[in-house]
């Protein structure tokens, strides 16, 4: 069952079960009637798969947080389901100093969200280096708290295309040559 429907996703504000990234110890599920295996370190599970020729899937059992979520992407297609959302920080987290810097915009790692505007408790910001994968059925069925225009969305595609490094000269120069060819 699909929580939400494809198209009315990206930009939105939506809550969401995310989890957090396997990290050391994995616990890794042996069944319902066994305790977790816990192993230490990621280089025994990767000898393990490869041994076994690669691709093994395991079950990891890992925390996760009901959150909201600022939802960057639509689903690609019916039959992948999967979108990229960035985790929020609420400011209160931050020094004084911080958080006045959010709310300027000054501070290129968030994008500030206030309070108003969304419905939150408290200020909260995009975390640009905080994005995540999720799939539509982790998305709650509940109307968004809001989402960001088009200017929003192109400054925050801005900041993530600067924290990652991604090289968007092809992309450029491809969109370039289609605008000069219109022209013609």
């Amino acid at each position: 069952m699909t929580a939400v429907v494809s198209g009315a996703l990206r930009g939105s504000i939506r809550w969401a079960i995310v989890p957090y990234s396997p990290q050391p110890p994995f616990r890794l599920y042996a069944g319902e009637e066994q305790a977790p295996i816990v192993v230490t370190d990621a280089e025994r599970i990767i000898a393990g798969a490869r041994k076994e020729g690669g691709d093994v899937e395991l079950t990891y059992l890992v925390p996760a947080k009901v959150r909201p979520v600022l939802i960057l992407s639509d689903p690609p297609s019916a039959h992948h389901r999967e979108l990229t959302a960035l985790r929020l920080l609420r400011l209160s987290k931050l020094s004084p100093e911080a958080r006045e810097e959010v709310r300027q915009g000054q501070d290129r790692l968030f994008l500030y969200l206030p309070r108003e505007r969304f419905g939150f408790r408290e200020e909260n910001a995009a975390m640009v280096s905080a994005m995540v994968r999720l799939h539509t059925d982790a998305i709650g069925h509940g109307p968004s708290l809001g989402r960001i225009d088009d200017d929003e969305m192109r400054e925050l595609g801005e900041r993530i295309i600067d924290f990652y490094g991604f090289d968007t000269r092809r992309l450029l120069d491809r969109r370039i040559r289609e605008l000069a060819a219109r022209r013609r």
